[in-house]
């Protein structure tokens, strides 16, 4: 399963491309409209067909990143959503609804869905249509004040898009779909600064296993999506196990807490930069975990996120926060540096913390693997509610961006425990350098490495551009003197 941003273009907020009072990219949004209005109406004529029934994430290709998020209908691949958790789980599931629809529209129609699909779920009928089972046999809450249940209401999030798609493909009220543009929004005062987006490419196999258990996401314009002050983009990687619940809680929701966090931790007077994020990633990570462990669901995950802070139009500085082993590779042409130290139960520092007295647990080895109490071979995680010894406060490092680094490569452990790094980056820029070599296929010739080093497990790959691609070529060549080998 692939997932892309298009590197046709660059990806920019638009400013002042329009003439007044005329869009210059409204025939673009007509087009989408058509086409998934076209989709709607051929899902709706097949019993549980298309994302609105779920679907589960394979190797098969095909498909967008959404569908990386959505769970299968089987019941027991689901969670309780409470009051708190709703808009986390209701704006990730309409952006990634819209990662086809065009940038210069996405953010006003975003604002659009998420406005009228909160109204609604507000309502008593629909509250009651969409509430979780019962928890036990003595749960007597009213139907109207139980938890959403995610399937249910994931579903009705997506239909109740379709019915606005519908609404606005009529080509009647052309008038009303340039209100929802950048250049609206610009003329009307609520700009943001214009910011070349990162290009990405993301890609995700099952592999061996019964199950897919990875989840990643990639929001590019996380900025803009939770109206922060400064712009930011946005990624992550999500290893579950004993099921993918954890995963797609974590996707769905830590990138909400790292919102809500920079919106109300106030950086103090004598507290530098880094130690500010290092607080909201660290606050973000543990709330997620808190939130989640009080499901009692079983699942956990490896967690490993990549905030990209921007300055007037540049990435200027990095941010990763990780528990487990996904990792994070920051590649220049002379130098990678691996952001991510695993947290695997046999390190010293992680052995020494998990037999401690406070925790009780023990490390012991299991089929050949080092694991925590017999049972998880990671140290930290989100999730894993009944082993103590395992936590989820995140390792934390910052990277001053410098005009040398070229791209950024996040991936789960069946990518890095079977694949040299030095091959994966001769990989990556052999690929980019080979201008006829499209972006989005290039997590999937990493993913192939994998497997050729008999990689079993799950694998997801992100590869994220840190300037544009020619520019990288022209980075490498003047470095290199040549491409890999």
């Amino acid at each position: 399963m692939t997932s892309s941003n298009d590197d046709t273009e660059k990806q920019k907020t638009t400013t002042n491309c329009c003439q007044p009072n005329e869009c210059r990219y409204l025939h673009d949004l007509q087009d989408f409209l058509r086409d998934v209005t076209k989709d709607a109406v051929s899902n709706n004529a097949k019993v549980g067909a298309g994302v609105a029934g779920g679907a589960t994430s394979n190797d098969s290709g095909g498909g967008g990143e959404l569908r990386s998020l959505i769970l299968t209908r089987n019941t027991t691949e689901t969670y309780p959503v409470t009051e708190t958790e709703l808009d986390a789980e209701v704006i990730t599931h309409v952006w990634h609804r819209l990662q086809q629809c065009p940038e210069h529209f996405r953010l006003g129609l975003a604002k659009l869905a998420e406005e009228e699909i909160g109204q609604e779920l507000k309502t008593p009928k629909v509250r009651e249509e969409l509430a979780a089972a019962k928890q036990s046999e003595g749960d007597n809450v009213d139907v109207k004040q139980r938890p959403f249940d995610l399937a249910k209401l994931q579903k009705f999030i997506t239909q109740y898009l379709e019915k606005i798609f519908l609404r606005l493909s009529d080509n009647s009220k052309e008038d009303i779909l340039i209100t929802y543009a950048e250049c609206n929004r610009n003329a009307k005062g609520k700009s943001v600064p214009a910011i070349e987006l990162p290009l990405y490419a993301a890609m995700l196999i099952k592999n061996k296993p019964r199950k897919m258990e990875d989840r990643h996401i990639c929001l590019p314009r996380f900025g803009d999506m939770y109206e922060l002050e400064n712009q930011y983009s946005f990624f992550g990687v999500f290893d579950g196990h004993s099921g993918s619940l954890a995963a797609v809680y974590a996707a769905n929701q830590i990138p909400f807490q790292i919102a809500k966090h920079l919106k109300i931790m106030n950086a103090t007077s004598n507290q530098t930069e880094t130690d500010y994020y290092r607080e909201v990633l660290e606050a973000s990570f543990i709330k997620a975990d808190a939130n989640f462990v009080e499901k009692a669901l079983g699942s956990g995950t490896t967690a490993v996120c990549a905030l990209l802070k921007y300055n007037t139009n540049n990435i200027h500085h990095l941010y990763v926060a990780w528990v487990g082993d996904s990792r994070c590779l920051l590649v220049s042409p002379s130098v990678s540096l691996q952001l991510v130290k695993p947290h695997k139960p046999d390190s010293m520092d992680e052995r020494k913390r998990i037999e401690s007295a406070e925790t009780g647990g023990a490390v012991v080895i299991v089929q050949g693997h080092w694991r925590v109490n017999g049972i998880i071979n990671v140290s930290r995680s989100i999730g894993d509610h009944s082993v103590k010894a395992v936590i989820a406060e995140p390792d934390f490092v910052d990277v001053p961006l410098q005009a040398s680094h070229d791209f950024l490569i996040l991936g789960s452990d069946g990518l890095w425990d079977h694949v040299s790094e030095t091959e994966i980056v001769n990989c990556t820029y052999k690929a980019l350098l080979d201008t006829e070599q499209n972006f989005e296929d290039i997590p999937r010739h990493l993913i192939e490495l994998a497997k050729q080093g008999d990689s079993q497990d799950n694998i997801t790959a992100i590869l994220v551009l840190l300037k544009d691609r020619s520019n990288i070529i022209a980075n490498y060549t003047k470095c290199c003197m040549g491409k890999p080998a």
